[in-house]
């Protein structure tokens, strides 16, 4: 739910006038949009990127945001909605009937929703390049009034990796840290292949939180399995490396793949298949544990992260032991504590600079703050970051 002012879809304000059913359709390749639209405090402005054209086998959502219901005698709504699709020769492509847009009581009649339901649709290899035609039709079950709304989206071929020329580390490091705003997948290869073969790749430290992006933006685009594989075969055997961690553990590729390599290329996959990856939905356990935190949030804007970095708050208790490991016996028990406590210090710096700087971050955290279950120590830590921030 949110009040019926202005919504903000990237570059796009729509307003929804005072009469039946009313509401607009969005075509976005977001698929933590519905984090977006519910862990926000109400007045907040959602911001969705949008998207106007995708490629085969890549999926996009159709998400409605619609208001202005008839309510029946409980006050609640009951919609539905139907969708239908053409292709570039003018015959139907699909066709859904029956869609649960909203059906609840609601209590504020200057509200608009987001659909209950949520399309997911992938054009397939045999489906024709071109500009498909969207139609919905919003039915309001209560006053029998509806809706047609209409938009389009175009099937377009996969650039080449190669078209795309990155400048230097800087650009490279916004497109990352900026993925979440507007997702750009078919330009990830080519930014890996960066990476890899850039000086950035010799931090060995810094290599798991970049690895969380490019995971994330794999497993969630399989699409790009084609060009990753591609793009493997022409590079050298060290690039060959960070290519084999991303295709093992993204799961996006054939276990043929792996069953044709040969020499040093199949005992590298060997030795890297056995190599764990941090559960970065259990406990934090060191500093590299919230870079990768932050950086799945970098690739998808999702809550999940964010929740886990607040919920690690409660290392504040830690506090000053990273001192008094100096002089203690340097026990297992004394390491970990010294440890926790410098998890504590960078995830409290990060929580303030990022909220800084990503305003859905520090969205996300207010509505934490005002109604996640969160401990005592971790409402009081994180309100003193927000009181500080403002």
């Amino acid at each position: 739910m949110r009040l019926k002012f202005t919504l903000l879809i990237s570059l796009i304000i729509i307003t929804f006038p005072t009469y039946a059913i009313d509401g607009m359709l969005i075509k976005t390749l977001d698929y933590s949009l519905k984090d977006k639209w519910y862990n926000i405090k109400g007045g907040s402005v959602p911001i969705f990127s949008v998207c106007d054209s995708v490629h085969k086998n890549q999926n996009f959502f159709l998400p409605i945001v619609s208001g202005d219901y008839a309510l029946d005698k409980d006050r609640a709504a009951n919609a539905e909605y139907s969708l239908k699709i053409t292709n570039p020769n003018h015959q139907p492509f699909l066709s859904k009937d029956g869609l649960l847009l909203y059906k609840s009581r609601i209590s504020n009649t200057t509200a608009f929703y987001m659909s209950d339901a949520v399309l997911g649709i992938a054009f397939q290899e045999n489906d024709i390049f071109g500009k498909y035609d969207i139609e919905v039709v919003l039915t309001d079950n209560n006053s029998k009034k509806t809706k047609i709304l209409t938009t389009s989206i175009y099937l377009v071929p996969l650039p080449s990796y190669k078209s795309f020329k990155i400048k230097d580390d800087d650009t490279f490091s916004h497109w990352m840290h900026t993925y979440y705003r507007s997702p750009q997948p078919q330009q990830a290869v080519a930014h890996y292949l960066y990476y890899s073969q850039s000086e950035m790749s010799n931090n060995e430290d810094g290599f798991w939180a970049v690895f969380s992006v490019f995971l994330e933006i794999a497993k969630n685009n399989k699409f790009l399995a084609s060009q990753f594989t591609d793009c493997y075969k022409e590079q050298n055997f060290k690039t060959k490396i960070y290519f084999l961690y991303l295709l093992i553990y993204s799961d996006i590729v054939e276990q043929g793949f792996f069953d044709n390599l040969e020499g040093d290329e199949k005992a590298a996959y060997q030795k890297i298949k056995e190599i764990p990856l941090l559960d970065i939905e259990g406990a934090v356990t060191n500093p590299r544990h919230l870079d990768m935190l932050w950086c799945t949030f970098f690739a998808n804007g999702s809550y999940k992260p964010i929740l886990k970095l607040i919920q690690t708050l409660d290392y504040s208790k830690y506090q000053g032991d990273l001192d008094k490991y100096k002089n203690s016996k340097k026990t297992e028990e004394d390491r970990e504590k010294a440890i926790n406590n410098a998890i504590y210090d960078a995830l409290v710096w990060s929580l303030e600079s990022n909220c800084t700087q990503h305003r859905l971050i520090k969205d996300y955290c207010d509505w934490a703050l005002a109604n996640e279950d969160l401990s005592d120590v971790q409402k009081k830590e994180l309100g003193k970051i927000l009181k500080k921030i403002k």
